[in-house]
């Protein structure tokens, strides 16, 4: 029974990190200073942003593989 209810929520974080990655991916630079305002070169401070969000949603981008897999291994009857 515990394997049972670790193994759905390990499948909906997994189904939920999907959408945080898109929106982290598309909408952090906006989110996250990060002492990038103390850049005075405009085209470089978003570049660095635009790459900052871009590495935040790989990061969290991995984490749907790893959770279905744990989801799957902790409930094989699935």
């Amino acid at each position: 029974m515990k394997n049972q209810l670790l193994s759905t929520l390990c499948f909906y974080l997994g189904i939920i990190s999907i959408a945080l990655s898109i929106i982290l991916w598309g909408w952090a630079p906006n989110l996250t200073s990060n002492g990038f305002d103390a850049i005075t070169d405009p085209a470089l401070r978003e570049a660095l942003k635009s790459a900052h969000a871009e590495r935040w949603g790989i990061f969290v981008g991995l984490w749907p593989a790893t959770l279905l897999i744990l989801s799957r291994h902790l409930d094989p009857k699935l």
